[in-house]
């Protein structure tokens, strides 16, 4: 399963963890490695190491394929993960805001529940999917 986080690039230590976001969805819609022909870049992302999103072709590339994963949700009226999806969008935008300050990581290492915020609401601490409810 995927962990998507927002890292600043910290160039005296290890990159800061800006923000994340997961979805027990995100296996199934963002790991497409048996579809090359389909997906620009989604196709490279595996279960076996991160990936990384840092320069602006990549970011822009990979929202191509988020469009692609978002069009295949609405058409299963899977509004969670279309929640989701938008909110990986906006942290591309994020990136393409801010080039060479953030970038992207994929990656199948999730992190104990304790490292998110304790004052995140329960309803949206690991992402925004259910806002509708």
């Amino acid at each position: 399963m995927i962990l998507i986080n927002l890292k600043k690039i910290c160039v005296d230590n290890d990159d800061l963890i800006l923000y994340r976001t997961f979805h027990e969805s995100n296996g199934r819609y963002l790991e497409r490695e048996n579809e090359p022909e389909k997906f620009k870049i989604l196709w490279n992302v595996d279960d076996a190491s991160p990936s990384v999103f840092e320069n602006t072709q990549d970011i822009n590339m990979l929202m191509e394929d988020l469009k692609t994963v978002l069009d295949e949700a609405h058409s299963q009226n899977d509004n969670e993960m279309c929640n989701h999806l938008k909110e990986i969008f906006i942290l591309c935008k994020l990136c393409l805001w801010n080039n060479g300050v953030f970038y992207l990581e994929f990656t199948p290492w999730g992190v104990t529940l304790d490292s998110y915020p304790c004052n995140l609401p329960e309803k949206y601490r690991f992402n925004i999917s259910t806002i509708d409810e």
